[in-house]
C-alpha cells in the first residue's frame, strides 16, 4: 500500500508520485467528497492532475475495476465524470461505517461479499417433460431469499416450515411452525442455527442494539406479530427477523397459513445492530 503521507518527504515531487502510482498495478482508492467531484470535473489543482493520470489507465481496461470509489462527505452520492457509473463503497453514514469498511476489505483481499450460489440441476434432464411443472412448484429453492436484507411472505405449512435467508457464511435456515393466529414458533433445529431469542416489541434494526443481550438459551421461541426473532448462526453472524403478519389456515382469507416478515443480516459477525440507510 502506498500513500503520499508515508511515501513522500518534504520536497518530493508530488506530480511524479501520482504518475508512478497511476502506472503501477496497485488498486486505487478514490475518496470521493463533494469537493473532489467539483475539482475533478473542473480539472482543478491536484485532483484535476490526478484525474489526468488515472484516466488513460481506465481507458486501457474499460472492463477493469482498478479504481474503487469510496464516497464520503458527499450527500448526493455523486461520482466525478471520469469514474462513470463505477460501483462504490458508501461511507456517508457514520453509523454504517462497519458494513462499508468490511465490504471494502473483502474487495481488496479478493473475497466476494455476496457469494454466487451454485447453479441448480437442470429439471428438464432429470424428469419427463410433463413432470417438470409439478417439480418446479414444489422446488425448495422457492423458499430461499439470498439477499442480506429484505421482505418475505410464504405459506409456512410448506417445506417443513423452513425458509432460508442470506447466503454463504451469512445464511440462516429459519424453522417455523404454527402458534395460533398472530404468533409463530421459531426453532434452533436447523443445523446452521446456533441460537434463537425473542426480542419483544422490536420492529426495526435500530431497536435491536446489542443482539447478544436477548436470551438464546431455549430451543424454541414464540414470536408474536410486532416482535423480532434474533438468530445467530454457526458462523457467529446475527440476523433479526421482524414479524409483521401471521395467519393460520382458519384466519387466512385464502385458507392458507401465511407469515410475512422483514429481515436484516449485518455484514460483520458482531451483535451490534445499526439502522440501515434508507
Amino acid at each position: 500500500m502506498i500513500l503520499d503521507r508515508w511515501d513522500t518527504r518534504l520536497g518530493s515531487d508530488l506530480s511524479l508520485f501520482m504518475e508512478r502510482a497511476a502506472d503501477s498495478e496497485y488498486r486505487i482508492l478514490a475518496v470521493v467528497t463533494s469537493a473532489y467531484v467539483r475539482k475533478a470535473d473542473a480539472a482543478e489543482g491536484g485532483v484535476g492532475y490526478e484525474r489526468k493520470m488515472i484516466t488513460p489507465s481506465l481507458m486501457k481496461d474499460l472492463h477493469g475495476h482498478r479504481v474503487v470509489p469510496v464516497i464520503r462527505d458527499n450527500p448526493e452520492g455523486e461520482l466525478p465524470r471520469f469514474l462513470g457509473a463505477a460501483k462504490y463503497v458508501d461511507l456517508r453514514d457514520d453509523e454504517l461505517h462497519e458494513d462499508g469498511y468490511y465490504a471494502l476489505l473483502q474487495e481488496l483481499h479478493g473475497l466476494q461479499p455476496t457469494p454466487k450460489p451454485p447453479l441448480g440441476k437442470n429439471p428438464f434432464r432429470l424428469l419427463a417433460e410433463d413432470e417438470v411443472p409439478v417439480a418446479l412448484r414444489h422446488d425448495p429453492s422457492r423458499y430461499v431469499a439470498p439477499a442480506f436484507e429484505g421482505k418475505v411472505s410464504f405459506d409456512y405449512s410448506n417445506n417443513d416450515g423452513r425458509f432460508v435467508i442470506g447466503t454463504g457464511e451469512r445464511s440462516f435456515t429459519i424453522a417455523f411452525s404454527t402458534a395460533g393466529h398472530g404468533a409463530i414458533y421459531v426453532y434452533t433445529d436447523p443445523s446452521d442455527i446456533l441460537t434463537v431469542a425473542l426480542a419483544p416489541g422490536v420492529k426495526s434494526p435500530g431497536e435491536v442494539n446489542d443482539a447478544s443481550a436477548y436470551d438464546g438459551s431455549s430451543r424454541i421461541r414464540t414470536i408474536q406479530v410486532g416482535d423480532a426473532a434474533i438468530l445467530r448462526n454457526q458462523n457467529n453472524y446475527w440476523a433479526a427477523v421482524f414479524v409483521d403478519e401471521v395467519l393460520t389456515r382458519e384466519s387466512s382469507p385464502t385458507g392458507k397459513p401465511k407469515i410475512a416478515f422483514r429481515y436484516i443480516i449485518p455484514a460483520v459477525p458482531a451483535p451490534a445492530f445499526v439502522t440501515p440507510a434508507s
